[in-house]
């Protein structure tokens, strides 16, 4: 059996600030799989439908999820699947079934990246001195996902219902992102969770 880690499962966590401005939470263990095909084929889109329980989102910056599975789009033929802990494998192996005939492509980027919600009363704040992205509430509504720099590193934004950011990262980036998290977060106070 494997013995998963989270990619910043040796990070020092700092103590608990009581009213902390800024939330960081992990979502460990989240499928990934990037998925491309023909966004125009209507057996493409309806077979991934089907198989996902949820359409694909063929709109610039746009999401769509089930409950348990969310769908960003990343680019006119290219979509980031986030899938149940230890779904991935099933996820993939349906997809490939349904779409046997059709011309595409799924990999499972699970190993290689992880998902960072931040929340907190001071989110907007930090969102915006540590992503190019203009993060306004203005200009980023709920559901927008963009694919942009977060403190000198590339990153997957969402965000969510509750006003907080999905923030997809590379695993290898997961110490550098704590540690400007947590730098940046110092003026409001940070609860990792």
């Amino acid at each position: 059996m494997t013995n998963m880690h989270s990619p910043l499962h040796h990070i020092e966590v700092p103590a608990s600030v009581a009213a902390a401005g800024v939330v960081m939470r992990e979502d460990k263990y989240r499928g990934h799989l990037n998925l491309r095909g023909n966004p125009q084929d209507e057996a493409f889109t309806s077979a991934v439908a089907k198989t996902l329980g949820v359409a694909l989102p063929t709109t610039p910056n746009s999401s769509a999820e089930n409950g348990t599975t969310r769908v960003y789009w990343l680019c006119p033929n290219e979509w980031l699947l986030l899938v149940a802990e230890g779904t991935q494998g099933q996820v993939e192996a349906d997809l490939r079934a349904a779409l046997a005939d059709q011309h595409i492509a799924i990999t499972d980027l699970s190993s290689g990246q992880t998902l960072v919600n931040l929340s907190g009363a001071n989110i907007d704040e930090l969102m915006l001195k540590s992503a190019v992205y203009d993060c306004h509430p203005s200009n980023f509504p709920v559901g927008k996902v963009v694919q942009t720099t977060f403190a000198k590193t590339g990153a997957v934004m969402y965000k969510c219902a509750d006003g907080s950011f999905d923030l997809v990262i590379r695993r290898s980036f997961s110490d550098y992102f704590f540690l400007w998290v947590a730098d940046a977060s110092e003026e409001y106070g940070l609860q990792v969770v």
